[in-house]
């Protein structure tokens, strides 16, 4: 009997389809053992016509089978059963069976011969690992509390707390910050959040005004210029009761900017060709990627404007600053593009590294175009490393790996994952670790020296090994 046992998570289902009966025995009789409901095959081909509209947490798949092979049918399960887990059975881990696994996102191996704890671990680790991304998907959503903002970095949950404490108060908020960090955003999440949020929130970009900023703003009245046949409210009388929102206000033209600070010091304005004046309610909020205080210096931007905008700040942080948000945006956008296609999209992890540890200078925009393309061009449902990098294109090559340079570095990678985990169940224990692991103690050791690792660092008291 196996020293570790894991325990199952009740009604968990687990696929398991290998062309030796030996081993679909032997892998049934464990995990049934452990808790688990099995359902088991011996042919692949049977095994997806017998599974077709079922559902399963876990699927154990070995990779060498006659007629179909394990990629292959793990490729069309997911394709019907979505969230389904993966662990691949092979051999020794060499290109020939590890690339095809990986280029699919398949990165949960069993690697013969195996024993009952490896195999019972194994299966806890693949679906421990689905257990947290899914929580964390979760958690990451209900943090939001209603907020469109995506995230789960101190700035972003600094940034949502300040949208809360500001969205009644019914003043001016200048929202700074780089272009693509998600300013028009945070604008929207005040007004929904604000007594105001049943009436009108109107954008308006500045930078695009150009020489009609005027009776854009303020409306005119027919004939007050060649072309103007009927009268407009323009943005302000539209916004009666509601929020503008002036992105890019820096941009603004000097002459319009006096007769905004006049509307916002009395909420008084004339519409072009009229001498009435009109009055209406509205809140002011602005954003911009510009220094203004550096513009107001150099006579480009009114300094008064810009302290009557400014009663409070919101600042965002650039998304390299903020790393931990880019796998919950990651999920989020994902969803949103597999929604419109009624489809479910997933991420394998080595996709989601890379994508993690790239630099973003277009900040949450840039990401989500890339992750646009990255889903449109993909050759599953499940994104692999090759769909990321197929998009990066050329801007990776100047670093791109030899291929004996990326095969190391993924099983460097992998023994790193197993022994920590191994070192973490078996509490430091050298007799636990070994039974976990089937592996010699001399290799054992040698292993966790390469990797820097010391059991005594796992180790909640003192072991008798």
């Amino acid at each position: 009997m196996s020293i570790y046992k894991a325990r199952a998570v009740k009604n968990t289902r687990v696929l398991v389809v290998d062309d030796e009966p030996s081993i679909v025995d032997f892998i049934h009789t464990t995990l049934s053992e452990n808790g688990y409901e099995v359902e088991a095959h011996n042919d692949p081909r049977e095994a997806l016509k017998s599974t077709r509209g079922k559902v399963f947490d876990l699927a154990i798949i070995d990779i060498n089978m006659p007629e179909i092979n394990g990629v292959e049918f793990s490729r069309k399960l997911m394709d019907t059963s979505h969230s389904t887990e993966v662990v691949i059975i092979t051999g020794v881990p060499d290109e020939e069976n590890l690339d095809p696994c990986l280029r699919m996102g398949l990165t949960h191996f069993l690697f013969k011969p195996f024993n009952e704890s490896q195999l019972v671990y194994t299966v806890y680790a693949a679906l421990h690992f689905k257990r947290l991304r899914n929580a964390f998907v979760a958690s990451a959503s209900s943090d939001r509390k209603g907020s469109g903002l995506v995230g789960v970095s101190m700035s972003t949950r600094d940034v949502r707390e300040e949208i809360l404490s500001l969205a009644n108060l019914d003043i001016p908020v200048l929202i700074l910050g780089k272009s693509g960090t998600g300013k028009e955003i945070i604008a929207r999440d005040i007004h929904s959040n604000s007594s105001r949020s049943r009436n009108a929130f109107m954008p308006i970009n500045c930078a695009v005004l150009g020489t009609l900023a005027e009776t854009e703003l303020f409306g005119h009245v027919s004939g007050a210029f060649t072309g103007a046949i009927k009268s407009t409210k323009g943005y302000i009388g539209s916004a009666d009761g509601g929020t503008l929102f002036f992105d890019e206000v820096g941009e603004l033209p000097l002459e319009v900017q006096a007769k905004l600070l006049r509307f916002l010091d009395n909420g008084e304005y004339s519409r072009v060709g009229e001498a009435k004046i009109l009055g209406v309610d509205v809140r002011i909020l602005a954003a911009t990627n510009q220094d203004l205080e550096k513009m107001c210096r150099d006579g480009r931007f009114r300094e008064d404007l810009y302290y009557r905008l400014s009663a409070s700040i919101i600042k965002t942080t650039p998304l390299d600053e903020r790393k931990a948000d880019i796998l919950p945006l990651i999920w989020h956008f994902l969803d949103i593009f597999g929604t419109a296609k009624n489809i479910t999209y997933e991420i394998s992890a080595d996709a989601a590294s890379l994508l993690i540890e790239r630099d973003w200078p277009g900040n949450v925009r840039q990401l989500k175009q890339t992750l646009y393309k990255v889903s449109q061009m993909a050759t599953s449902r499940k994104i692999s490393m090759a769909d990321v990098r197929r998009v990066l294109g050329d801007g990776d090559k100047g670093t791109m790996l030899t291929y004996k340079q990326a095969k190391d570095q993924v099983l460097n990678q992998f023994d790193r994952d197993y022994l920590l985990r191994t070192l973490c169940l078996s509490h430091g224990s050298l007799h636990h670790a070994l039974e976990i692991s089937g592996m010699h103690k001399k290799n054992f050791y040698t292993k966790i020296k390469e990797l820097g690792l010391a059991m005594k660092d796992f180790s909640s008291a003192p072991k008798n090994d």
